[in-house]
């Protein structure tokens, strides 16, 4: 009888046992079952679309009915150049077919201003209200010469003018000086222009 109570209080604590370790087996099957439920609903599920940027509204037309109004509307000039500009620039244009010719340059084009800053853009402003009829070119482009008409002004153009004329020589560009009444021949043209006899303003 004894040892049949004992069999029976050791098949009791293998029986506790085995159940005890079906029940935490049966929980983690259960618990990988629910990340593996997890994971696969992450997977399928798609991904949603991103937002699109709203368009960008076009300027209102308003805006640019105004830009265009504050715009100054001149008419055309009839000629570029004149009836006496014309007719040097000719000459020009045949005395030294082999150069470049340019009609309404100023000092700022021809002269290079060193440094940076604001000192340079004045001194670019300043050059630029100084007018050159003509500059010509080599075929390289460096400047040969600059040619101006000869024409009656006031004192402050002749200040002008000296301006010029003190800044070409400081710079070794040759100026030559026109009568648009009497221009020279293009013989004497080139000679003026490349060398020689040099012009009176010179």
């Amino acid at each position: 009888m004894v040892w049949f109570l004992l069999a029976l209080g050791v098949i009791s604590v293998i029986g506790v046992f085995i159940w005890d370790y079906r029940r935490k087996a049966a929980r983690r099957e259960a618990a990988s079952k629910q990340r593996f439920s997890q994971i696969f609903k992450a997977k399928a599920e798609p991904e949603s679309p991103a937002v699109a940027p709203s368009p960008v509204s076009p300027a209102p037309a308003a805006s640019a009915s105004a830009a265009q109004a504050s715009v100054a509307v001149f008419p055309p000039r009839e000629r570029f150049l004149g009836q006496s500009e014309t007719l040097v620039y000719l000459l020009l244009k045949t005395g030294l077919p082999d150069h470049q010719i340019f009609a309404n340059v100023t000092l700022a084009s021809v002269l290079n201003v060193p440094g940076t800053g604001y000192d340079r853009e004045q001194q670019l402003r300043r050059l630029s209200t100084y007018p050159l009829d003509f500059v010509v070119c080599d075929r390289n482009m460096r400047v040969v010469a600059a040619v101006d008409l000869e024409s009656p002004g006031s004192v402050d153009a002749a200040g002008a003018e000296r301006y010029m004329s003190d800044s070409l020589k400081a710079a070794g560009i040759r100026q030559v000086r026109l009568n648009p009444v009497s221009l020279p021949s293009r013989a004497a043209l080139r000679e003026l222009v490349c060398g020689g006899t040099e012009g009176s303003g010179k």
